[in-house]
């Protein structure tokens, strides 16, 4: 009696960490010559950055945009692969590029009827881009078509240390671990703490992935606890979560995973 309660509380045990595991499976791999690996869209089109040019590359073709009078490229938002934006820390700058990477419209944080610096943006709405403003300290929706900046939130309190966005919600996280979100309407929501990580991507306001020594999480902030993503690699330079699939980057690799987030 004694073995099979022991034997039943092992199994127990080996159920319950099982369970802190995410579910994965391996779909393809590519080889790339990139600086750094940005992502994947919603068309499964990869984009890279080599020699500060942006790549996009598809299933059969490849574009290229470069523009070195701006300086260094800082990020890229591919939240709508028909409307890339890219940001110039160095000139204060937003670059709108299509599907092709033409460049399309050119927005200049210094020509603001009042200067603004641009420290976070992403792709908005109704041809709209979010902006921080770092000084002020003041989320806004410049409006890219009519010109027009609209600020939505009063002064944040603490530092973004690290952005995202999509249509209708931009999302922040605090030196604090604090996570937040705004909607387009200038309404803020404490999310809550995350845990500790090295890098991270926000999925939405309840989902993020992250990683830490060199291992991958997904963490929803209504649960107590992250789950370990079993990528089954030592090492990689960055991963990239869309529609279903985790892009590993490492060694000039990208791997491509089915994962279903609970």
């Amino acid at each position: 009696m004694r073995n099979f309660i022991l034997f039943f509380s092992l199994l127990l045990n080996i159920t319950s960490w099982s369970q802190e595991y995410v579910s994965i499976q391996q779909l393809d791999s590519t080889k790339f010559k990139v600086d750094e690996y940005i992502g994947k869209d919603n068309l499964k089109n990869d984009y890279f950055i080599y020699k500060n040019a942006i790549k996009k590359k598809s299933a059969d073709q490849e574009y290229e945009y470069q523009n070195l009078s701006l300086g260094n490229i800082e990020k890229i938002c591919i939240t709508n692969p028909l409307q890339l934006v890219v940001f110039y820390e160095d000139f204060n700058a937003l670059v709108l590029l299509d599907n092709q990477l033409n460049e399309t419209q050119k927005i200049y944080g210094n020509k603001f009827e009042t200067p603004i610096k641009i420290e976070a943006f992403g792709l908005a709405s109704q041809n709209q881009v979010w902006l921080y403003d770092g000084f002020l300290q003041k989320i806004s929706l410049y409006n890219f078509k009519s010109n027009i900046n609209k600020i939505i939130s009063t002064p944040l309190n603490t530092e973004i240390k690290e952005y995202s966005s999509d249509y209708n919600n931009f999302y922040w996280i605090t030196k604090e671990l604090d996570f937040f979100s705004i909607s387009i309407f200038g309404k803020i929501k404490n999310i809550g703490k995350i845990p500790e990580y090295d890098s991270i991507q926000i999925i939405d306001n309840n989902k993020i992935i992250y990683s830490k020594d060199q291992k991958i999480y997904y963490y929803n902030t209504n649960k107590p606890s992250a789950q370990k993503i079993d990528i089954n690699k030592k090492s990689f330079e960055k991963f990239f979560f869309n529609n279903g699939i985790l892009s590993i980057f490492t060694d000039n690799q990208i791997i491509n995973y089915k994962i279903d987030l609970p």
